[in-house]
């Protein structure tokens, strides 16, 4: 299968490990964790899972995290974006992909048609360019349809949903595979459901089949249990990120996949009154070390933690003394024989700074964490505690 495959063509344990020395910073993926926050959306739900992964898989990189939920039985993901749909075909994967992504040129129609994407749509135009394509090249299309129960966004407005639909059902080489929606995530969420509900109630009354029924994300399968209908649609959940701090109450225990790492590249000692970083913002109280990282908010250490963030530093935490700038922060290293060289874990997978931690430290959502990671920090991936691949940046 397509994703033994790709996890056969990576480097060696050995070999990967070997590049990671090289690497001032670096963003550590533990799949078992996201299989593990897999197997408790399954549980919740009880409904297919078709997984989120916009953002580049929320900054865990598409590629090998797709590849992974294939292992694991997943036969369909969901993608915000076009090159996210390329990036899983390139890669050699051939899972079911849902893409939304708006489309506006031939070339990408051919492309979403002929490599076999699901495509969103909510328009006759889009739907008639999309079965004129499928037409010319004779093979079927797939669609998904976005209706706009409340939300207000996209979608075809859902007392208007009935009549587009069976007109799409009747263009030549034309599927249409599912309808979706997206809660409020308010009280209007049973008014949503509800709605969508009616809507394939009413095609099915026309003789118009809809395989797949979904608009449940993270947000609905924690709770709205009534939202799980065909398939659920999980986001930062699979990666151990709680959507709200509700969640947490629920009993449900997620576990956080991502570690960003890096190395110190200078170690000092300082006198008292030294000015530290842009503008002196920092101005050392005593004698102390400090020790800089070729690390900063371009790699995703989120700059509202200047001043206030921590960091881990063989097993010690050490807090961030001045700003975090694009490619730079400095730590103090009091009471620790750190040296140049040595590995700090920025993130941590858990403790006091893991992602929930340093993001309530910030003022953020998780959600804001995954957005500014960088897509060009390499990326290594663990299962059962070995590494298994390597997304390096291709510039």
């Amino acid at each position: 299968m397509s994703f033994s495959r790709y996890f056969q063509s990576q480097p060696s344990p050995e070999e990967i490990l070997q590049r990671v020395q090289g690497y001032s910073s670096w963003i550590e993926v533990n799949l078992d964790n996201i299989g593990y926050n897999l197997e408790q959306a399954k549980n919740i739900s009880g409904v297919e899972i078709i997984p989120c992964l916009k953002k580049n898989a929320y900054a865990h990189g598409i590629a090998p995290v797709t590849a992974y939920l294939m292992s694991k039985g997943v036969k369909r993901v969901l993608v915000a974006k076009l090159w996210e749909a390329r990036a899983i075909r390139k890669a050699g994967l051939d899972c079911g992909i849902i893409n939304m992504d708006p489309v506006y040129t031939d070339d990408q129609y051919k492309w979403i048609v002929e490599n076999h994407i699901s495509q969103v749509s909510y328009h006759r135009e889009s739907a008639e360019k999309l079965s004129n394509t499928a037409s010319e090249l004779e093979t079927d299309v797939s669609v998904w349809v976005k209706v706009d129960t409340g939300l207000g966004r996209v979608g075809v407005r859902w007392n208007e949903a009935v009549e587009l639909i069976e007109y799409m059902a009747q263009l030549p080489y034309l599927r249409i595979e599912g309808l979706f929606s997206t809660l409020l995530e308010d009280d209007m969420d049973f008014t949503q459901i509800k709605r969508l509900k009616e809507v394939k109630n009413e095609l099915t009354a026309r003789g118009i089949q809809v395989p797949t029924l979904s608009i449940a994300s993270s947000h609905g399968i924690f709770l709205r249990p009534e939202s799980s209908l065909d398939a659920v649609r999980p986001g930062v959940m699979l990666f151990g990120w709680y959507p709200m701090p509700e969640a947490r109450t629920k009993g449900v225990e997620l576990r956080q996949a991502l570690a960003l790492k890096g190395r110190l590249e200078h170690v000092k000692w300082v006198d008292k009154g030294t000015p530290l970083t842009y503008g002196g913002a920092f101005v050392a109280p005593k004698r102390m070390k400090v020790g800089t990282m070729h690390m900063g908010y371009s790699d995703g250490y989120l700059r509202q933690l200047s001043k206030k963030g921590i960091v881990n530093v063989n097993g010690k935490i050490c807090p961030i003394i001045g700003g975090v700038s694009i490619n730079h922060l400095i730590i103090d290293l009091s009471d620790t024989d750190a040296e140049t060289g040595d590995t700090v874990d920025a993130i941590s997978l858990t403790g006091a700074n893991d992602a929930h931690s340093l993001c309530e430290i910030a003022g953020v959502e998780p959600y804001q964490l995954a957005v500014w990671m960088s897509p060009i920090t390499p990326r290594v991936y663990y299962l059962d505690g070995k590494p298994v691949a390597l997304l390096e940046p291709e510039l």
